[in-house]
């Protein structure tokens, strides 16, 4: 019904549309339709039978939530939308070969800094909430169950079978402990917000598993957590409906929660993870044919990518790079991207895989701790909020480059997952950037994404004889530390800092 009703409004009222973008606000759906002729946004809301209204509005008085659907709310998430943690916490060492994790005169500003030889403040991080999430598996399969068996086994299987780490809810129910409460609550209430808190890890969980399904059959992998992947038990079709099942389910449990603003967070967590693996397969693709004069004019439309930097650098080194972006009239956007003249061009590449890092990883982690802290009260500018947002965007980029460093440094046992499989997708991760910088031999692989004859075996094997392994545990070592100071300014001295700290010791140690 609400695809026809949206339909007849293009038809009638707008005309050409260029993009029809769904939010939802306490309760009510706004559909914003863009058309080109007037260059701005016609608002159109939908409403709904007055029964259903009556019954919302029964329903938000019960929770204590505003009656009325005010105008300064949808004000406040246009005025978001854009935002994303990595426009607010992106930042590089000036030089990672110097960087350590505190010069003596910086000991002191910092609670705690990383030293791998001492060890974590916490021997096991998840040994304080083991209680709380022992019926984690049981609870998720519950809200999965669906009548039909085989998409019943398929969307259960990584809950039921392969349960993996639960790094993610995890690293939500002990931000939910550390943070303390933004205002004096009754016990009712404060167990209202640890059951929220709580449905949230599980929120987060799903939308993770999801994502690895539909990755598994984007890139064809065999296994996934030492278990056969979904699409080769069931079918591709099975896996793709099984993914789309969890983020349904991780969707309607969202909206339970009744906040907007956690709604609006969860949901660009959502938006990262599809323009993170848009951002891998236009890479692929673009090395696996060959450009003309058309296509190249598209490989600079999508200046996002790990390819068009590979073009840009040598325009950097012909002297002829500025004129390039000026033809095309993208100099502003390249300026914004880092890769402005004066920035280093191994910074630019850097800058590049670490977006790409934090639309597939980090994302996900930092809006999850960002959530977690309005949950429990506090405001969405609110300083408490950031660094609960900051810890979790570091941690998340610490994860991921030691999870690139393990593809080269543990075998497919080992890691649950093939290994060398970056290499075999084209994909250019950290040790191999760092290593590229020592040995320009590496640059003509990376260009075409190892597509060549002998080209993976060639680049492992120059990967694991330089220093790129080192010096991407090192950038790693740069972003945990980040993490450790953005929890110490969100939450005080306890168990649960102590143990969130300590998750940065185990992302930097893990071997799978």
């Amino acid at each position: 019904m609400v695809a026809r009703l949206v339909r007849g409004l293009v038809v009638r009222r707008v005309g050409v549309v260029v993009g029809v973008f769904l939010v939802v606000v306490r309760g009510s759906v706004a559909y914003y339709i863009v058309a080109p002729s007037s260059r701005r946004c016609k608002q159109v809301w939908l409403t709904q039978q007055q029964q259903q209204h009556a019954a919302a509005r029964r329903r938000r008085s019960r929770m204590g939530m505003s009656q009325t659907l005010r105008l300064e709310d949808v004000e406040a998430l246009s005025a978001r939308e854009s935002r994303r943690s990595i426009e607010a916490f992106s930042s590089l060492p000036r030089d990672i070969r110097s960087w350590e994790p505190g010069s003596k005169s910086e000991w002191a500003l910092q609670p705690h800094r990383i030293d791998l030889e001492k060890g974590p403040p916490v021997a096991d991080p998840f040994a304080l909430v083991e209680a709380e999430l022992s019926g984690f598996a049981d609870d998720v399969t519950r809200q999965v169950a669906i009548a039909n068996p085989v998409l019943s086994q398929a969307a259960q299987h990584f809950f039921a079978t392969a349960q993996g780490k639960r790094v993610r809810p995890s690293i939500v129910a002990l931000l939910s402990r550390a943070l303390p409460p933004a205002k004096t609550t009754e016990p009712a209430e404060a167990e209202a917000i640890a059951r929220r808190q709580r449905q949230l890890g599980m929120i987060t969980e799903m939308i993770h598993v999801a994502s690895l399904i539909h990755d598994d059959v984007l890139d064809d992998a065999d296994t996934r957590r030492g278990s056969d992947a979904i699409h080769k038990m069931f079918s591709n079709k099975v896996a793709v409906l099984s993914g789309d099942y969890l983020l349904a389910r991780a969707s309607s449990m969202l909206a339970r929660l009744a906040n907007t603003e956690v709604v609006e967070v969860m949901a660009r967590a959502l938006d990262s993870l599809v323009s993170g693996e848009i951002m891998q397969i236009k890479t692929t693709q673009a090395s696996s044919k060959k450009r003309g004069d058309g296509d190249e004019r598209a490989a600079l439309r999508s200046f996002g990518t790990p390819t068009l930097y590979a073009r840009a650098q040598r325009a950097f080194q012909r002297s002829s790079f500025q004129l390039l972006a000026a033809k095309h009239g993208l100099l502003p956007a390249l300026g914004k991207l880092g890769l402005a003249e004066e920035e280093d061009p191994d910074d630019a590449e850097m800058r590049l895989y670490l977006r790409k890092s934090y639309f597939k990883t980090a994302s996900l982690i930092c809006d999850a701790c960002k959530s977690t802290a309005l949950l429990a009260g506090y405001d969405f500018e609110s300083s408490i909020a950031s660094a609960s947002e900051e810890f979790g965007y570091h941690l998340g980029l610490a994860f991921q480059i030691i999870d690139d460093v393990l593809d080269f440094s543990q075998d497919s046992d080992d890691l649950g997952k093939p290994a060398g499989a970056d290499l075999s997708l084209g994909l250019a991760t950290a040790p191999i950037l760092y290593a590229a910088q020592d040995h320009p031999e590496l640059r003509p692989l990376i260009d075409r994404r190892f597509k060549g004859p002998g080209d993976v075996q060639a680049a492992f094997n120059l990967v694991t004889n330089s220093n790129g392994i080192d010096l991407a545990v090192k950038l790693a070592t740069f972003h945990a530390q980040c993490a450790v100071d953005a929890i110490c300014k969100a939450a005080p001295p306890s168990d649960a800092r102590d143990a969130l700290i300590s998750l940065c010791y185990l992302v930097l140690t893990r071997t799978k």
